[in-house]
């Protein structure tokens, strides 16, 4: 089997179209070029990763830049139907996120097609080698594509050790599915949808990723780098050792190389332009089980109740501690005991008092009147938030914008 094509290359402005444009030409021209995977009559689908509204520079989401360079390759070579398309996390509005980075003006600039995937009309598709799934539903649009250009971010994850371009597919597919598959086995259900939606193209936008709780809450990594693949499995496993992070910890990798979706092993990839160690950065990560045995949550007389919860509520938990651990907000969860999964039982839960927080839909049956109860699968964390009687005030240091949380309730105190 040839080695898969992997390519790095360093940036000498994360913020000039003309030098990212260069880079990403280069990278792109050390794995073969466009001429290896696209004819010009293509109908190219580009997939950043846009999760929620915020300014690229937090790490969270693409930077646009690295976007609008990519368009630029594409039309100068010829390319004319080219798509951005994106599916905004449960709760959140896509177009807010194309807002947020500039995108909108962008492609309206650049003459391309920007979509809210989630309102697009979801057509099934059979995956013939699925193991959770043998159908499933994605947009019409990303289905008729021809090609996709896969644009995530290199950061952390607070399930995964990272996220990376298996990962970023994740936002084609309908927002129940997206729920579904923190309820079945997340990993396998990634690995399932990159059977249907196997980028042709993954660039790695690694100019500022996201260090410790990502995908949204972590710290910003100025790496000034750019990983390109036409394997995305090969992508992720570089971007993983780019991170220190060791490619078969992130269970989807692992899983999505078993299964023969790309390469995983360094033996069975080639790694062009600048090497791994003259880039290296050891990304921090952040565990819920190293948060619950600090002494700031301790002292603080915080309890969690698990039982069965999926990935998503203990994706939240660890999100909403962490962030209260870093900004020095741990007050506003003092003496909370937070329910979490289906498993519990009202019986076992009656002395509680006012204090028991109940998250998502499969604790409403278990609830208790003198708690509060927070719906969603899984509920939004600033849902959690407001319930908790955060306001304004306490976000200071936070990226979302003004407007956003005020969307959510939140008001000056």
């Amino acid at each position: 089997m040839n080695k898969s094509l992997v390519s790095i290359k360093k940036l000498r402005s994360i913020d000039n179209i003309v030098e990212v444009r260069e880079a990403i030409w280069e990278a792109v021209d050390l794995i073969g070029g466009l001429e290896e995977a696209f004819r010009r009559s293509d109908r190219v689908l580009i997939k950043p990763n846009l999760l929620m509204p915020m300014n690229y520079r937090d790490g969270g989401v693409t930077n646009p830049i690295v976007v609008e360079a990519v368009i630029d390759i594409l039309q100068d070579f010829g390319i004319k139907k080219i798509i951005i398309g994106e599916g905004a996390v449960v709760g959140e509005k896509t177009l807010k996120c194309f807002e947020a980075t500039g995108l909108d003006k962008i492609a309206e600039r650049k003459n391309v097609l920007i979509v809210d995937l989630k309102k697009d009309k979801f057509v099934p598709m059979s995956i013939t080698n699925g193991k959770v799934f043998r159908i499933l539903k994605i947009p019409e649009i990303v289905a008729n594509a021809d090609a996709v250009i896969n644009i995530p971010v290199l950061k952390t994850h607070d399930i995964f050790p990272v996220s990376l371009g298996l990962k970023n597919m994740k936002g084609v597919i309908h927002e129940n599915d997206k729920q579904r598959f923190h309820s079945l086995d997340l990993a396998q259900c990634i690995v399932d949808l990159n059977k249907l939606v196997l980028p042709r193209l993954t660039i790695i936008d690694g100019t500022i990723g996201m260090e410790g709780l990502g995908p949204v809450y972590g710290t910003p990594a100025n790496m000034g780098i750019i990983i390109a693949s036409n394997d995305t499995v090969a992508a992720d496993t570089i971007g993983s050792m780019v991170m220190g992070i060791n490619p078969f910890d992130t269970k989807y990798i692992k899983l999505a190389a078993e299964q023969e979706l790309g390469n995983a092993y360094i033996s069975k990839i080639e790694v062009l332009g600048n090497s791994i160690k003259e880039v290296q950065k050891k990304f921090k990560r952040i565990k819920l089980e190293d948060i619950l045995k600090s002494r700031e949550f301790r002292d603080f007389g915080i309890k969690i109740v698990e039982k069965g919860a999926c990935s998503g509520c203990k994706a939240l938990i660890t999100s909403l501690i962490t962030d209260a651990v870093k900004s020095e907000k741990l007050e506003k969860l003092k003496n909370r005991v937070f329910i979490i999964g289906p498993e519990n039982k009202a019986k076992e839960l009656y002395h509680l008092t006012g204090k028991a927080v109940f998250l998502g839909n499969c604790t409403r049956k278990i609830r208790t009147d003198s708690g509060i109860y927070i719906a969603g699968c899984p509920p939004h964390i600033l849902n959690v938030k407001k319930a908790l009687g955060y306001t304004l005030k306490d976000f200071n240091n936070f990226t979302f914008m003004k407007t956003h949380l005020e969307k959510f309730g939140f008001r000056e105190s």
